[in-house]
């Protein structure tokens, strides 16, 4: 097997390189899904034009992100109804639990369920207990409960459960860091801004929960606690014939080239690879249909998954973007070598993995080429080495 000297000394230096790329999200809050359409509760946050949410959905250990649209909001109350907007949500389920609206008692066990901050590496879901302090928020505010629940920032947005599994409030967006007092607007509030909505979401009107114990509410619940990110990328507004922009949420991923007459490029997708690596495949075997030009690397996949036959050759690099289905699309590619190079000049707008990346370019039977996102040269090692990849795809 050989190795290029040069390659295999920057393989050990950005192996000591552990600092991640910068998240393609700038904030974050909780909320919890109401119906099975994917209607969400949250505290208020206005969008600015052409921006989005971004919402994490947790099943079984597994995220999900989907994007997600303003349905209303409601900046006095502080409350905004997010529908999940995405061809790939299909359904939640079914809710268990209901909205309840009356009948709260100060010293009423409560909790909060909710995840850390998006800045946070640990995702778990994190469960706050406490009681109704008050039936009234800050100043005699009747539109807000006071609890005994230690709140972080990121909580705002959170569902406010009572203990038989009972929607009772979202945690306000005035909460502060580490304070022990919280405030949640009340269901109340929240059942008032649901009934303005011209396809009103269908919830249960009692909670099928009530009668199990904290750790079962806890697993019935979770499934239906997100996270809710507002994403730095601006979704193309196509209807206008407008020009699409480097940057821009469009086509199922994040826009990195756009050509001269600005309605044609290359789409990065969304998922970076989170440290995921394959082979090249088809080592000693020469595909010698391969192309190093804009353009080509839809061709080169198909050539590279076509020719790679042998054991293994399921999870090598091309493959695995060709058979990609996300966000709706599935006509995902490996880029070719000058097409990854334009990908490695917006690395920091896609986000991206300290290392090498697999470009779809054969070099030989032996060699292929890659791209070094950290210090930018290209050049060509083993097939049978295991590097990042990113699947793009063209417009």
């Amino acid at each position: 097997m050989k190795l290029k000297s040069i390659s295999a000394l920057f393989f050990l230096f950005s192996s000591l390189l552990l600092v991640k790329a910068q998240s393609t999200s700038t904030w974050s809050r909780g909320g919890i899904i109401l119906s099975s359409e994917g209607y969400i509760a949250t505290s208020n946050y206005i969008l600015k034009d052409g921006y989005h949410f971004e919402v994490d959905v947790f099943s079984n250990g597994i995220k999900k992100t989907y994007v997600g649209s303003v349905v209303k909001s409601d900046p006095i109350n502080d409350l905004t109804i997010i529908k999940i907007d995405d061809p790939l949500f299909k359904t939640i389920g079914l809710v268990p639990f209901s909205l309840k609206v009356k009948d709260i008692k100060e010293g009423e066990k409560v909790f909060v369920m909710a995840y850390p901050k998006v800045e946070s590496k640990d995702e778990g879901l994190k469960l706050t207990q406490g009681i109704i302090s008050s039936k009234s928020g800050y100043l005699n505010d009747v539109i807000n409960y006071q609890i005994s629940c230690i709140m972080q920032p990121a909580d705002a947005g959170a569902p406010l459960f009572d203990n038989y599994g009972n929607v009772i409030g979202i945690i306000s967006s005035n909460t502060k860091s580490g304070q022990s007092t919280g405030f949640a607007v009340k269901a109340s509030c929240l059942n008032n801004l649901l009934e303005t909505i011209p396809k009103m979401p269908l919830m249960p009107s009692k909670t099928s929960i009530a009668g199990l114990s904290m750790d079962d509410k806890v697993k019935a619940l979770s499934k239906f606690i997100v996270m809710v990110r507002l994403s730095n990328k601006v979704i193309a507004d196509t209807s206008k014939d407008e020009k699409i922009l480097v940057g821009q949420t469009y086509g199922g991923g994040i826009v990195f080239y756009v050509d001269g007459t600005g309605k044609h490029g290359l789409i990065a997708a969304t998922d970076n690879g989170e440290g995921k690596r394959a082979q090249w495949g088809c080592y000693e075997t020469p595909i010698d249909e391969t192309s190093l030009a804009v353009g080509s690397g839809k061709d080169n996949t198909a050539a590279i998954v076509n020719s790679c036959k042998g054991p293994g050759s399921a999870g090598i690099a091309a493959k695995i973007c060709s058979e990609l289905v996300l966000n709706g699309y599935n006509d995902w590619f490996l880029p070719s070598k000058n097409e990854l190079n334009l990908l490695y000049i917006q690395k920091e707008l896609v986000g991206y993995e300290h290392g090498y990346y697999w470009s779809s370019s054969e070099f030989d039977s032996h060699f292929a080429w890659f791209q070094h996102f950290d210090f930018g040269f290209q050049d060509y090692l083993n097939k049978d080495f295991s590097y990042y990849y990113r699947p793009i795809r063209a417009f």
